[in-house]
């Protein structure tokens, strides 16, 4: 009984992983859109200041135009080729995370911007990592 039990559990942490892994690019574009269109509305959200408009707005359209195209990516991807995909949005989302945790602590942007910029870039993480865990136990 104990066995099943574990067994349905696995079962059901593989399916939240990968409707995680499936739901989390459409996020990507979502908020690339977003950031594209109008990156001051994105840097409100994220708290940033407004001192140094014209580079913010630069840095999130680069962001954004990149999880733009990691999303679209990774939405549009065969099967085979989806795995490269999340791989590569797994190191972008580890990349911006450290950037961010960087920024943040040498107080470039404020804590609170710090941790809502976080709370994107490490579910790409987490998502991605757990991605990669269940595909390795999978083979």
């Amino acid at each position: 009984m104990e066995k099943s039990n574990s067994r349905r559990k696995q079962i059901a942490s593989t399916v939240a992983v990968e409707r995680a892994s499936r739901t989390l690019p459409w996020f990507r574009v979502v908020f690339g859109v977003i950031g594209t269109l109008s990156p001051g509305l994105l840097g409100r959200w994220y708290g940033l200041t407004e001192g140094d408009a014209s580079s913010q707005s630069v840095a999130l359209r680069y962001a954004c135009i990149r999880a733009l195209g990691l999303g679209i990516g990774q939405l549009t991807a065969s099967s085979e080729r989806r795995r490269e995909w999340d791989r590569v949005a797994l190191l972008v989302d580890v990349l911006d995370t450290a950037m961010v945790c960087n920024a943040g602590i040498r107080g470039r942007i404020s804590t609170r911007s710090m941790l809502v910029m976080m709370s994107g870039t490490a579910t790409g993480v987490v998502v991605g990592f757990l991605t990669r865990q269940s595909e390795t136990r999978e083979r």
